[in-house]
């Protein structure tokens, strides 16, 4: 089925209701944040402390171990498979980590209200 080209976000090159489903959930959009101000390839671990510190105002050294372990397995069953299968991100199994592939998806992010 072909899409019509205002049916797509044209710098993404996705759909405009995938792009709004991708953005739809904050830890996502953290997530995509953190990944586009790193600029280079994270651990799913670091990643997940990141998150965490992010959304409770802490910096990583303090996020709990087990709060960490937690967003960890949220990003590999939520987060992850969705935005692989998007082409949004990029997951290297060999080290574990996850890179932005798709960095249109973080000025959409900033155009975007979700509440």
């Amino acid at each position: 089925m072909a899409t019509r080209r205002s049916d797509t976000d044209g710098e993404i090159g996705l759909p405009t209701p995938v792009v709004e489903d991708l953005l739809s959930d904050a830890t996502r959009r953290t997530a995509l944040s953190l990944l586009a101000e790193a600029g280079e390839p994270m651990v799913v671990g670091t990643l997940a402390a990141e998150v965490v510190a992010a959304q409770g105002g802490d910096t990583p050294d303090e996020v709990d171990a087990a709060d960490r372990e937690a967003m960890r397995e949220e990003l590999f069953t939520e987060h992850i498979p969705k935005l692989t299968a998007t082409g949004v991100v990029t997951y290297d199994s060999m080290l574990g980590a996850v890179e932005l592939a798709r960095e249109g998806i973080v000025e959409a992010e900033r155009t975007t209200e979700f509440r």
